[in-house]
């Protein structure tokens, strides 16, 4: 047995010595160290001697016609250029093209140079990654149906694209999802036929645009889209002047909203408060129709749209309207105390309320026993195209209006 196991260990120790080296060689070749210190150095060495090139003899250069061209500076350019075309081909290829499940359509950067010459579907990339369009373009621009999308993933707008802008039908979205507008575009403005919603879902507004405006034939909705106004609209601003003349038994065809009734021995008059305007009535019941019918419109707001634009001065006024037939004070009316006091407590701090007394009835109908007679108003009064603009001021001095009626001359 002692003999069989000294012969045992001879064998083992003769094999150690013959493998051992060859081990300790494959460790050495897979350390970190080794591959710095050898691929790297001959990595290094490569591109020294690409670099290299300064020729050192005849043999190294190239005739070409009566120069003579270094041949390792013609190969140093190859590779160069070589290497630059890689580079080139790799930056304009699709962002998705070899991965795993990737899409039919191609992924592109906003700036890439192959977008601008592809037409088809296509997903845009922001600067940030995000896939910011997914839709179709033609060499580059957005064209047809398309949608856009904000960093976080939401959907901006989607419908027609021209020249990449919203061009034709779409939706236009909240941030929290819900539509804003959906309707006709033109270069990314409301333009044509629309609706508009609030950003709790409710409709606002339905009806015409010109240039992002409400121009045209609406309707418009309170907060529970209850339809309170169908008429004509200018500049995103009721057409008030639709009620002139008009019997009261019409006039809930253009207003169907809240109202409240103010009624004296002599005058009459409604507040229509969900468009913040106040109609005055013609006592008709000495005519033969037995009609009564809306004489004056009284608009509680700041600002008039007219066919110049909107105005909100006196200077605005007089070049819109020309000059004043009237400035100065005025005592008032029923209907202009009701009005003045209505606007008065949207702007207590500013506007003094006209004394006046009143007793409530049922339906929001209150009779009004008295009011200060001799209360003055300061006014403006221009006459245009058969109307009277009558604006009113909270004192002689002022270059902005509180509120203005519209009567026929």
């Amino acid at each position: 047995m002692r003999i069989i196991r000294n012969l045992f260990g001879t064998f083992f120790y003769a094999a150690r010595s013959k493998i051992m080296p060859l081990f300790i060689k494959v460790r050495m070749w897979t350390t970190p160290a080794y591959f710095r210190t050898k691929i790297l150095l001959r990595v290094r060495d490569f591109f020294v001697r690409l670099l290299d090139v300064k020729p050192k003899d005849r043999n190294d250069y190239y005739p070409i016609f009566r120069w003579l061209v270094s041949k390792r500076l013609a190969f140093a350019l190859v590779v160069a250029l070589g290497l630059a075309a890689a580079m080139y081909i790799a930056a304009i290829l699709p962002e998705n093209i070899g991965k795993k499940g990737a899409e039919s359509v191609p992924t592109y950067k906003y700036r890439s140079i192959p977008l601008k010459f592809h037409s088809g579907a296509v997903n845009i990339l922001a600067r940030d990654g995000h896939v910011a369009y997914s839709g179709e373009v033609e060499k580059g621009a957005a064209v047809g149906d398309g949608t856009l999308y904000d960093a976080g993933g939401g959907t901006v707008y989607t419908g027609q694209f021209k020249d990449s802008r919203f061009n034709g039908n779409g939706t236009l979205y909240y941030g929290n999802g819900t539509p804003r507008y959906v309707g006709s575009f033109t270069d990314n403005v409301f333009d044509g036929a629309g609706s508009y919603y609030r950003e709790n879902g409710t409709i606002e507004y339905k009806g015409d645009y010109v240039q992002g405006v409400r121009t045209g034939n609406g309707t418009l909705y309170n907060s529970v889209s209850a339809q309170i106004f169908q008429g004509q609209f200018l500049d995103d601003r009721i057409v008030y002047q639709s009620f002139l003349d008009r019997p009261t038994s019409e006039v809930g065809s253009l207003y169907s909203g809240e109202v409240a009734v103010y009624r004296s021995e002599s005058e009459y008059c409604v507040a229509m408060n969900e468009i913040d305007a106040l109609y005055a009535v013609k006592d008709g019941s000495n005519t033969l129709e037995n009609e009564w019918t809306v004489d004056r419109v009284f608009v509680l707001e700041n600002a008039i749209a007219l066919e110049g634009g909107v105005c909100t001065t006196v200077r605005q006024l007089t070049a819109a309207l020309g000059e004043p037939l009237y400035y100065g004070t005025a005592w008032v009316t029923m209907a202009e105390a009701v009005a003045w006091n209505a606007h008065a407590e949207e702007a207590p701090e500013a506007i003094e309320k006209v004394a006046v007394e009143m007793q409530a009835g049922l339906e929001e109908v209150y009779s009004v026993s008295s009011y200060d007679r001799g209360c003055e108003v300061y006014i403006y009064t221009f006459e245009k195209d058969g109307l009277v603009y009558t604006f009113y001021f909270t004192g002689a001095g002022e270059s902005t209006f509180v509120m203005y009626a519209i009567e026929g001359a």
